[in-house]
């Protein structure tokens, strides 16, 4: 059957010479070859008619949405077009605090208000779902000010793979007209098995998948499904136009497209799945080290793994990529974050079992000889790594991103010239941009918000996973301060 991977892999072998864009006119190797413009026969991204539309609804008929498009932006461009498509200049949108950036972004864009919902925390350390109560509670605070919000956006699942309880979340929002648009970027993988929790793509109204985060996509691939009456697809498609390139890649496209053809092979997800299983099987003998366990409303894909106050997570991390030539996605003090999807190699799930239970024993043995008296030495490190093995129990950084701060205002209200000020010098002050940790991409501080001494704290202790800082220095908005 034709598809836009298969043309564009024809196209580059017929010879034709492109004068046209782009630049390197195919004459390299590798994607070189499939990167063209909007030629004859291979249709236009931001106004499919032909072959890319037929990809849209190949999407759409897998996922049993009434509309897909694909974006070759990302997910922030689907939250950005989602969000203006139901909102009007000056609008109120219920927002979850773990929300990405494009969020935040767009509220500044559209001058939107925003009332913040604070999700559940998991474990005392991870960002959990939000609840259906937390969502009433926004929406009657509004309410007492005659407010009725456009929009109310969740991230679910989470970075971590925790997934709401949309069924009810939605029942409860259409029943007062209000859409609900849920940044899915880690849920592309969950329509493919029923071991997964599920996306319930048919309760929400805009849906937006990073394919790139879970599914055989590259970079910057992504999905926006319209699922509803409360909203209109082609007003989010005139929204996609505005915040999408003109210049779409091609080679990003014939990934998904290529991507389609994987996921239609079963297998892929049930040797997935079966690899899982069996990593978890191989960490249970974990004694200092530990694992977020599976449950039916979280990703299990998502392996998070704890040092319980041993060591740092950056410290884990850097032994297992040093030693065992493993990298992870992403580290805190209190936990690493190994991201899976159907290509991992079978092999792969081994050696992180390995390498966790080694680095593990070590830990324990240390553990061991400290409370026997065996050794005088507290700080002893594991087997000469350099991994200090003090037992602290660290602040759950999780609980910076959802702490509720005083607001002085909206961030579109923030006009004129702000200054940038050292951050020891910036508690009680009004923050002129948002301050982010890097990954995930949300916010510790929103524009507009009032700056206080934890937030300081978090930024000296994290200084390279933040976003928004100016040589060191942080943006204040001068006034009333």
């Amino acid at each position: 059957m034709d598809n836009l991977s298969k043309r564009l892999k024809e196209y580059s072998k017929n010879g034709a010479y492109p004068f046209h864009m782009p630049g390197h006119k195919r004459q390299l190797e590798g994607a070189y070859r499939y990167d063209i413009t909007e030629i004859e026969g291979f249709d236009n991204l931001n106004n499919p008619t032909g072959i890319i539309r037929e990809m849209n609804e190949k999407i759409a008929k897998i996922y049993e949405s009434k509309a897909s498009f694909f974006t070759v932006n990302g997910s922030t461009c689907g939250n950005l077009s989602a969000i203006s498509a139901v909102t009007d200049f000056g609008d109120t949108i219920i927002v979850a605090r773990n929300c990405h950036k494009s969020v935040t972004n767009v509220a500044y864009i559209r001058k939107l208000n925003i009332e913040y919902a604070v999700p559940d925390m998991a474990n005392r350390t991870l960002i959990g779902p939000i609840s259906l109560e937390e969502i009433k509670s926004s929406v009657s605070n509004l309410s007492t000010k005659g407010i009725v919000p456009k929009a109310v956006v969740l991230t679910s699942p989470t970075y971590e793979g925790f997934v709401s309880d949309i069924p009810k979340i939605a029942d409860y929002l259409h029943s007062k007209k209000i859409p609900l648009i849920v940044d899915s970027a880690h849920g592309a993988h969950l329509h493919f098995d029923d071991t997964f929790p599920s996306d319930h793509i048919d309760k929400i109204d805009i849906c937006i998948m990073s394919a790139h985060k879970t599914l055989p996509v590259l970079n910057q691939g992504a999905i926006v499904h319209v699922n509803s009456d409360l909203v209109d697809a082609e007003n989010v498609m005139k929204f996609l136009r505005i915040y999408q390139t003109s210049s779409p890649s091609y080679v990003i496209m014939e990934s998904m497209s290529y991507a389609l053809e994987i996921i239609a092979k079963k297998n892929r997800f049930s040797r997935y799945i079966s690899n899982l299983r069996r990593f978890y099987k191989e960490i249970s003998p974990l004694k200092a080290l530990s694992v977020e366990p599976e449950a039916d409303n979280r990703d299990f894909g998502k392996i998070v793994i704890y040092t319980n106050g041993y060591m740092s997570g950056e410290e884990l991390c850097n032994r297992l990529r040093s030693e065992y030539n493993l990298e992870l996605e992403m580290y805190n003090d209190a936990y690493a974050l190994a991201m899976t999807s159907i290509m991992d190699k079978d092999e792969a799930f081994d050696e992180l079992a390995h390498a966790l239970l080694e680095i593990d024993e070590a830990v324990a043995t240390d553990i061991k000889l400290q409370n026997s008296g065996e050794s005088d030495d507290k700080d002893s490190l594991i087997g000469g790594s350099g991994i200090n093995i003090s037992h602290k129990e660290k602040t759950p950084s999780a609980s910076y991103f959802l702490r509720r701060h005083a607001k002085k205002c909206e961030s579109y209200e923030i006009s004129g010239k702000c200054v940038y000020l050292p951050i020891d010098e910036c508690e009680g002050k009004v923050a002129g941009d948002a301050i982010i940790a890097y990954p995930p991409g949300i916010a510790i501080i929103m524009p507009g918000e009032v700056i206080d001494r934890q937030d300081i704290d978090y930024i000296k202790e994290n200084p390279n996973h933040i976003e928004g800082l100016y040589d060191g220095k942080m943006c204040i908005w001068p006034r009333d301060n």
